[in-house]
């Protein structure tokens, strides 16, 4: 039977769907964001042709695509149909649908959260899926002779397909192992795939249909081109979340966000053990997040976890994305 393995720490919910001891699904919510389905109020701060920005009460700004007859500085209540969404240089701010204030139920980040888990699977344990995340960071799966490496990019995420031995061989493996990544990630918008080039056109049909056999478990609708003479696939799916390397390198392309930094540091305080205080030691940008006013509640849940104050250092030096220490007391 399907299980999820629930791994929360302060800030960021993540959680694995898991068939047979394998986890299949990585799903993850930072609470610093609006989350999809989430309610809130705010003002309308300035209309455009097609829509208008929306300030919400935390002082996020948000996106509403469609035109209202609303005045600029009008209170709205709206419900988010889109999360935000970090793209390698830029952020999408989150989308947004107005709501009758009268009749919209209040639905928080609590509930979300917990309603997207029961969805995959009764059984919810606590468990670490910190193994889950390995192909993710490293950018590249390999499976004997077949290298899959990966990147994200403004137009979408790209596979570059490589290895040993005949070109059909080396895509059919290649093409499942792609489908596997993208449900376990849970890669949306467009995906682009560079197969090793295959001179017959019935090779390549028969490798676009491994893929949609492979995708058939994911669950997500997606549409696809063929393989061209080149070896290109295109796969697009909906995106109403950010994937699992959305969330990991925010606007960067191969390396951590400051943010995904930060949640691991108040991860690593909220799990250490003793007795003494906690010394978290950062690169200064890291530092200056995890000390700003819009971190406070998410430092006193990794302090109350942890049952010792922590304090947070600034080092130009720190090597990774930093370290904590627990004083001998």
């Amino acid at each position: 039977m399907p299980e999820i393995w629930r791994d929360d720490a302060p800030g960021e919910r993540r959680a694995a769907l898991v068939e047979n001891g394998n986890i299949v699904e990585i799903h993850m919510q930072r609470d610093t964001l609006w989350a999809l389905g989430e309610t809130g109020t705010g003002r309308i701060d300035r209309k455009t042709p097609s829509g208008a920005y929306v300030i919400a009460d935390d002082n996020s700004e948000l996106l509403l695509r469609s035109r209202i007859s609303d005045p600029e500085g009008m209170r709205v209540t709206f419900e988010v149909t889109r999360e935000a969404i970090a793209e390698p240089g830029r952020v999408k701010p989150a989308e947004i649908a107005l709501r009758d204030s009268g009749v919209l139920p209040s639905l928080e980040k609590d509930a979300l959260w917990d309603a997207r888990l029961t969805a995959f699977a009764q059984s919810v344990i606590s468990a670490s899926i910190a193994d889950g995340f390995d192909i993710a960071l490293s950018g590249q799966s390999q499976l004997g002779s077949v290298i899959i490496s990966f990147q994200r990019t403004k137009a979408g995420l790209v596979f570059d397909v490589d290895g040993i031995g005949s070109a059909f061989d080396i895509n059919q493996v290649a093409a499942a192992e792609i489908a596997r990544l993208l449900r376990l990630y849970q890669v949306g918008a467009m995906v682009m795939i560079d197969f090793v080039s295959m001179e017959a056109k019935a090779q390549r049909t028969q490798i676009a249909e491994i893929f949609d056999a492979a995708s058939v478990v994911d669950g997500r609708p997606f549409e696809r081109t063929a393989i061209n003479g080149y070896g290109l696939m295109q796969v697009v799916r909906a995106r109403p979340r950010p994937s699992v390397l959305d969330h990991l390198f925010g606007t960067r392309i191969a390396a951590l966000s400051d943010e995904t930094q930060a949640y691991w540091l108040l991860r690593a305080v909220a799990q250490s053990s003793g007795f003494g205080a906690r010394t978290v030691t950062t690169r200064p940008e890291v530092a200056t997040l995890l000390q700003s006013d819009g971190w406070a509640t998410w430092r006193a849940q990794a302090v109350r976890l942890a049952g010792a104050d922590m304090q947070v250092v600034a080092d130009e030096k720190a090597t990774g994305y930093g370290h904590v220490h627990v004083a001998q007391s």
